[in-house]
């Protein structure tokens, strides 16, 4: 019989899509780690029910997705300084007796982007969680000169351009100047040029696409975080454009997780797991 000595989990609505159950479940079973980590459907008014069962229970961390990634600030004893810059926790973990919320969304966006070429103009679609990790991100990405935030709520677009500020590292002083950051209205977002598209809607998960009339005026990277197949991808790729979905951010993210709960990186029976579910995942 198995019994797990550490309980973690994954919270979220709507939360049956999740492959974190499959890819830090591989991993506990590969490194002999006797652990499990569940999925939760928290709707967001049973949020604060769920942080303060957490207090109680055997809970030692969490994935924190849609919608939750910003409400659940309040509720925690402290965040670190990468979840403050951004405004959005991912990960929750507990030190010493401080249930601690932090963000691994940054570090597993910006992976498969380091070694493309510079993309001067980026456009981020949607203005949630995932939204802020991503203008976070693009703080740091070399080269990265505008950012344009477009949301179909423009008062949420603006609330993120002034919430989401670049991480202040001393031992790392940044040389170039800041992006500069424009909020432009959903209706003309076909018309916008941009060396690359970022996606962090959850139109993928619905089947849909936020961007069928793919802007024709370049050839840059379409980067949707639904980390299957998309019509935004299909539509890109149908324009000419090269596309990425959100596997090697998942992954990525996922793994800072696990190393920052168990001290381990995950295995490559982790990868293996997650690329099986994503190959028989039909999207909704």
């Amino acid at each position: 019989m198995f019994l797990p000595h550490k309980l973690y989990g994954v919270i979220g609505d709507p939360i049956a899509h999740s492959l974190s159950p499959t890819l830090h479940n591989a991993a506990f079973q590969a490194w002999g780690i006797p652990s499990v980590l569940m999925p939760w459907h928290i709707a967001p008014d049973h949020l604060g029910d769920f942080v303060r069962a957490v207090r109680t229970l055997p809970i030692a961390g969490c994935c924190v997705t849609i919608p939750h990634k910003s409400a659940i600030i309040p509720l925690l004893d402290r965040i670190t300084p990468l979840a403050e810059s951004v405004g959005a926790v991912n990960t929750l973990y507990w030190d010493g007796p401080e249930l601690v919320g932090h963000n691994t969304d940054v570090e597993g966006f910006l992976f498969p982007l380091w070694q493309r070429p510079v993309m001067p103009r980026v456009l981020i679609l949607g203005a949630g969680g995932a939204a802020r990790a991503v203008l976070g991100g693009l703080y740091q990405l070399p080269g990265v000169r505008e950012i344009l935030l477009c949301a179909r709520r423009e008062e949420q677009a603006r609330e993120l351009a002034a919430r989401v500020r670049p991480l202040e590292d001393e031992h790392r002083p940044r040389t170039a100047p800041l992006p500069e950051v424009h909020v432009l209205p959903w209706d003309i977002r076909h018309e916008a040029g941009a060396d690359l598209i970022v996606n962090t809607t959850p139109a993928g998960l619905e089947g849909t696409s936020p961007l069928t009339g793919f802007p024709r005026s370049g050839t840059g990277l379409a980067y949707d975080l639904v980390y299957f197949r998309t019509p935004f991808l299909d539509a890109a790729e149908a324009a000419g454009w090269k596309t990425l979905n959100g596997r090697d951010m998942f992954a990525n993210q996922g793994g800072a997780q696990f190393t920052l709960w168990t001290g381990f990186p995950l295995p490559d029976a982790a990868f293996r797991a997650m690329d099986e579910a994503i190959a028989r995942h039909v999207p909704l």
